[in-house]
């Protein structure tokens, strides 16, 4: 949180009820001592503050923001309303209004994006989500009622299929401190494989991405890239078509780019442990998720040395036998490994 200098009153009145604490009243030197050492002690609580705030990885929030509006091109992402349509019935000739609200038996509220007049009989509403974020989502057949009566307009309406989709939440905090820390650590190069994952990562709801040229013939860059916030990190059609549209505007005019879904492929576990117990299970899955995350990127090969390693720093683990895998993991350059299924023996 951001430090609070206090003004210049409130150090004098500070100083002057140190001065005249009884439990000071000892002697002058040892009074003015503690006195004055009250007073350097925050300052020099604020100078450390202060360091912390120069670079993004011990920033605060605040500071960390306003970094990212001076070296990102997009700063931190808001949250993101979703979308979709839903029928009704109507008579001919009715009007709906633009910001006409609807509500779920849950509370969710939804508005008409865009003003229908009726025709007779079935008729079809684009709605937006009043408040952005994912828990705007909402599945295909849903029932939504009018708050406000609309003469000639049935009071429910029903989402159509594919439902109402695409809203993200807020950009993390520490998603926008890794795209700063990125931003040091990466330098622009006018489109090369890093500016690709860049540009990816500055779409709402993307949280990694990766790059492989010449994915769809010579001249081509395919851009695969997950959304680890959702229930699905693979991405749906309306996901991929909105990073497809931003990385048409940021790629080079000779480059052809693709925003792809990669395909997930299972890593099955059979672990034998010593000694098998619920905590050092739960140690043990954890090592192996993150061992995912840090190797296993798209087309990566997950080596068996290297899970053996894992499951072997698990705390609370003596000793270990991985019956499966056997060998090292390998995957296609469209595939991404994920840990599967762990058997206990």
């Amino acid at each position: 949180m951001p430090f609070e200098t206090p003004n210049l009153p409130t150090l004098v009145s500070r100083t002057s009820a140190d001065l005249a604490s009884g439990a000071l009243r000892k002697s002058d030197a040892q009074v003015l001592a503690r006195a004055l050492s009250g007073a350097a002690f925050g300052l020099y609580g604020y100078i450390d503050w202060v360091a912390k705030q120069i670079l993004p990885d011990t920033a605060d929030e605040s500071t960390l923001e306003r970094q990212a509006l001076l070296r990102l091109e997009t700063p931190r992402i808001p949250a993101k309303a979703a979308t979709g349509s839903a029928s009704f019935q109507a008579a001919a000739g009715a009007v709906l209004d633009a910001n006409q609200v609807l509500q779920a038996s849950d509370g969710r509220q939804y508005r008409v994006a865009d003003a229908v007049t009726t025709t007779a009989g079935g008729n079809v509403a684009t709605l937006e989500a009043v408040e952005g974020g994912a828990l705007g989502n909402a599945d295909a057949g849903l029932l939504l009622t009018l708050v406000q009566p609309v003469v000639g307009v049935a009071e429910t309406f029903t989402v159509l299929a594919p439902g109402v989709t695409g809203g993200t939440n807020r950009e993390s905090i520490e998603s926008l401190r890794s795209r700063v820390i990125r931003s040091y650590k990466v330098i622009p190069h006018g489109g090369d494989a890093d500016d690709y994952v860049t540009w990816a990562l500055e779409c709402a709801g993307v949280t990694r991405a990766w790059t492989v040229k010449n994915y769809m013939g010579p001249g081509t860059v395919g851009v695969f890239f997950v959304r680890d916030g959702d229930a699905v990190i693979i991405p749906d059609a309306n996901e991929i078509a909105v990073v497809q549209s931003y990385l048409q505007t940021k790629a080079p005019v000779t480059a052809e780019v693709y925003a792809l879904a990669p395909v997930l492929k299972a890593v099955n576990y059979v672990i034998h442990l010593t000694p098998d117990t619920t905590a050092v299970r739960q140690a043990v899955a954890a090592q192996l998720a993150d061992l995912h995350a840090r190797e296993a990127g798209l087309g990566n090969t997950l080596l068996i040395s290297h899970i053996r390693e894992a499951i072997s720093g698990a705390q609370g683990e003596t000793d270990n036998v991985v019956v499966a895998p056997t060998a090292d993991v390998t995957a296609n350059a469209n595939q991404l490994l994920t840990v599967g299924n762990i058997t206990w023996q």
